[in-house]
């Protein structure tokens, strides 16, 4: 490569970058409107819950869940259940027991928890766009290396043509 070559190549790079970069950005808003809204109900979840301590719901992992109001909270050992006002409060998928009349005696005991949820599901189309746009990401991993070659190689030239070079009268 010679020193003529640079311009053509840091464009070409600046061109595929600002592709890849817009490609991998409308695939993943293309597929962030892909997922199927989806609702469940979760039947007894199993929780420890001393006075004082705050939960997380189980579902709070999935994608952009919403937890929606505990229908019941049971004492997983005496099947009572604690619906009183002020027992518990909720704030999304975190609970938080307010009553020490409602403790865990003990680590074996557990409060099943039952609640209605919603959350973004997988569908075939957004996990095609999504697998599309993170291999196009990995690719785009390779555009620095691809960067140090180039350099290395106008570099490389410039000695080597330097060298070559037969002066007259030497």
């Amino acid at each position: 490569m010679k020193l003529d070559d640079i311009y053509p190549a840091v464009l070409t790079i600046v061109l595929v970058g600002m592709v890849l970069g817009i490609g991998v950005y409308v695939l993943s808003t293309l597929g962030g409107n892909l997922y199927l809204s989806t609702t469940g109900t979760n039947t007894n979840e199993s929780h420890g819950f001393a006075t004082g301590t705050t939960i997380t719901l189980n579902a709070s992992t999935l994608r952009a869940v919403s937890c929606g109001t505990i229908t019941s909270i049971e004492n997983g050992t005496a099947g009572s259940e604690i619906t009183k006002v002020g027992n518990w409060s909720q704030s999304g998928c975190i609970i938080t027991n307010l009553s020490s009349t409602y403790s865990v005696a003990g680590s074996n005991v557990a409060w099943l928890v039952t609640y209605p949820y919603t959350y973004d599901a997988d569908t075939e189309a957004s996990k095609s766009v999504n697998t599309t746009a993170y291999g196009i990401g990995n690719f785009a991993d390779w555009i620095a290396i691809i960067v140090v070659v180039i350099a290395a190689a106008i570099v490389l030239g410039l000695v080597l043509s330097s060298f070559g070079r037969k002066t007259p009268g030497v």
